[in-house]
């Protein structure tokens, strides 16, 4: 994979997809709360709109490191397949050359 093509799975990572939308509604909707609590001097209605927005972004990270997870774990399931087929030298070889690049 090219460098432009792996930077636009990491950023695809972030923005929302179809199913993040009952998250990033709550969200909305306790930010709006906010701001019109903010407008109208209710200490109350700001409280709520904070607790409510806190909850829809929290819930929506919670998803967003989910997927991160299973990437993970696909990509990690991958590695060690392709790693099983090599022989012990060069499976050697290559975990040398891995750790070199993750330590320098």
């Amino acid at each position: 994979m090219d460098g432009q093509n792996q930077a636009g799975k990491r950023g695809s990572a972030i923005l929302p997809h179809e199913g993040d939308a009952p998250t990033l509604a709550l969200a909305g909707f306790g930010t709006l709360a906010f701001v019109f609590g903010l407008i109208r001097g209710s200490w109350l209605l700001r409280l709520l709109g904070l607790g409510i927005a806190a909850a829809g972004w929290g819930l929506y990270a919670r998803g967003k490191l989910a997927e991160r997870g299973a990437r993970i774990d696909e990509a990690a399931s991958t590695i060690r397949s392709e790693l099983e087929d090599l022989d012990p030298v060069a499976r050697a070889q290559v975990l040398t050359d891995i750790a070199k690049d993750q330590l320098g």
